[in-house]
């Protein structure tokens, strides 16, 4: 007996094995659906690997710094270019940490040393805005960026690195502590006044290691002078958050005004300022 078929002309059997088909179709989509699930996985899960690996083979590299990469960095800045951007390309090439020293040298290494030198107000206040916006963060005497940071404490916690310790507990000098506590508490005094508290509260070989600790303050954008010839000092942008708050309790110093010079002008007058540097827009 023969196959029975439709009108059509197409038999019983050959309907069955077009449906068999679809069904066979389907099941192959399911399977490579599954097949490229897993793949996207895996090669998710190998780029990790691979990304942690390079990770780590920094982490065991003497500096942290990658010195040959940061020196491509500095390369790339432009003579023109704003300080923000320069010390935000600096820090996150500077992956374990910068110390403002360190950021402070890479800078007198790059393009923009000329204008540095003419005013380092910028780059200050540039650090300053950065840390404000959040786009760097400060970590034991040490500025990140945020994702470096993660970073870096992750490798810490593996034993990889040892935490950084602050500038003050690793051989700073407590002149310096002295000092920024001094100008913290008194915003408006002047380096001679600052050096005379700092003899009453440590024993000094010569008042010139004094001087050198406020310089040393001023250079970092810890205190800053302000007034007629940036003679009065305060609290700078860069200063640790708790002398920020001991000042922004104090009440800044007026220096006498002085009306008339040998010269005819006004000599050693000073306006009052704020009580604390801050960023500037």
């Amino acid at each position: 007996m023969s196959e029975r078929e439709s009108s059509a002309g197409v038999s019983d059997a050959q309907l069955y094995g077009w449906r068999q088909r679809i069904r066979d179709i389907d099941s192959d989509v399911t399977a490579l659906a599954l097949e490229r699930e897993k793949l996207e996985r895996l090669v998710s899960m190998m780029e990790l690997v691979a990304s942690e690996a390079r990770l780590l083979d920094n982490a065991t590299g003497p500096s942290g710094q990658h010195p040959k990469f940061l020196h491509q960095t500095l390369e790339s800045i432009s003579p023109r270019e704003k300080f923000p951007k320069a010390v935000l390309a600096i820090v996150d090439r500077i992956e374990d940490g910068a110390t403002y020293e360190d950021v402070r040298g890479a800078i007198l290494n790059s393009p923009l040393a000329g204008r540095f030198r003419s005013s380092d107000k910028g780059f200050y206040h540039a650090l300053a805005r950065l840390k404000a916006r959040g786009e760097l963060v400060e970590h034991k005497g040490h500025v990140f960026t945020p994702r470096n940071l993660e970073v870096f404490r992750r490798k810490v916690a593996a034993g990889l690195k040892k935490e950084k310790i602050p500038e003050s507990a690793e051989g700073g000098s407590p002149i310096m502590d002295t000092a920024l506590g001094v100008v913290a508490r008194h915003p408006g005094i002047i380096a001679k006044d600052v050096v005379a508290k700092i003899a009453e509260e440590l024993t000094l070989r010569n008042e010139g290691s004094a001087y050198n600790a406020i310089a040393r303050l001023k250079q970092r954008g810890r205190i800053e002078g302000f007034g007629r010839l940036d003679r009065q000092l305060r609290i700078g942008p860069n200063a640790p958050e708790e002398y920020k708050r001991i000042a922004s309790s104090g009440v800044v110093i007026s220096l006498p005004k002085r009306t008339e010079a040998p010269s005819g002008r006004a000599a050693g007058a000073s306006e009052v300022g704020p009580l604390f540097g801050s960023p500037q827009k």
